[in-house]
């Protein structure tokens, strides 16, 4: 009984926990939360007991269905009981992990000053399909995964940025055994970073095409590792030929090399979508578990860095600086591109 009690317990101050942690504001709170879980008496570890009860009370009617006549509805009550156990003992042991990713997360925010968007999902995906092409994927459904905002503070610029993970699904007919057709979905993801880019509008760069008509001329560089690479298209050619400097196609390509199926869109309103199937840029070192709060602490309070979001938004911030007529003035022999040829 009093081990069925600690488990009560231990769930109830990981619930406790997970609530502060929504709440929390700043990294303080986050190791208050770790100071709440270390003096639990005995530990984080779980004993599993109702899980046990219910497997043993599984077995046992079992063990009446195989011996007693006219009980083999107890079968049915031994495969629902095991099915309860494995069920309360999985969720009981991954409230731990739960627990211990939503305060990396939050660690990573206050961190890096990234915060969440206020807004809900539909909402954010209708905005960025109204003004970007790329988001406008998958024939079956769509759905923004995560969101977060942040501030990147560049050396000339201060770029704000949104990164967005889109998942989207895309059905198909597929021929199967006797001919018959069944519907077969895929399922895909896309991230992107979303930045104020007020230095150029209406042209796209991609790598990666998509199914729907897009707007602007398609044009050719003259260079042909980019032109191999990427498709330019944009509404006008004399902002296409100022756009595509040599350094210009030299940062591209170089993005080309960090990005798989790399796309970039600059809207109407003065933004930049730059998209690409990377799951991992805003991937961290991990941190550990909850089992070893000592070492989770040390590493909750150093701070949880992401490398590979700042080296692209370096990247991204070294693009600003060679279309912003501000840092360009005081670099005057900028070599502007050649002219560019119109794709038929």
């Amino acid at each position: 009984m009093l081990f069925f009690l600690r488990d009560q317990a231990l769930v109830r101050l990981l619930n406790d926990c997970r609530v502060r942690v929504v709440r929390a504001q700043s990294n303080t709170d986050l190791l208050e939360v770790l100071d709440r879980l270390e003096i639990f008496p005995g530990g984080l570890e779980f004993d599993h007991v109702q899980a046990i009860t219910l497997l043993v009370l599984a077995f046992a009617s079992l063990a009446v269905a195989l011996l007693m006549d006219g009980m083999g509805g107890m079968f049915w009550v031994f495969l629902a009981l095991c099915f309860f156990s494995y069920y309360v003992s999985k969720g009981i042991s991954g409230s731990l992990t739960d627990l211990a990713a939503s305060i990396v997360r939050k660690c990573v925010m206050f961190h890096h000053g990234l915060s969440e968007s206020d807004s809900s999902a539909d909402w954010r995906l209708k905005r960025l399909n109204n003004e970007f092409s790329d988001y406008q994927r998958g024939n079956e459904r769509r759905h923004i995964q995560d969101s977060l905002l942040g501030v990147y503070q560049g050396a000339r610029q201060s770029l704000t940025f949104e990164y967005h993970h889109l998942q989207y699904v895309n059905s198909r007919q597929e021929r199967g055994v006797g001919g018959s057709y069944r519907t077969v979905y895929d399922t895909y993801n896309r991230y992107s970073l979303v930045l104020d880019f007020p230095w150029v509008t209406e042209i796209t760069v991609r790598s990666s095409p998509l199914e729907v008509s897009l707007a602007g001329q398609p044009f050719k560089t003259g260079r042909d590792d980019f032109d191999q690479v990427f498709v330019l298209r944009g509404n006008d050619q004399a902002c296409c030929e100022h756009f595509a400097r040599p350094a210009t196609l030299d940062l591209l390509m170089e993005l080309s090399r960090h990005l798989c199926r790399v796309n970039l869109e600059f809207s109407s309103q003065g933004r930049l979508c730059l998209s690409f199937d990377n799951a991992d840029i805003i991937a961290h070192a991990d941190p550990g578990s909850l089992s070893d709060l000592a070492v989770f602490r040390e590493r909750i309070k150093a701070g949880i860095e992401l490398p590979k979001l700042y080296s692209l938004l370096e990247l991204v911030h070294r693009l600003a600086q060679l279309h912003d007529s501000h840092a360009l003035a005081a670099v005057p022999d900028v070599p502007e591109a050649g002219n560019l040829i119109k794709e038929m």
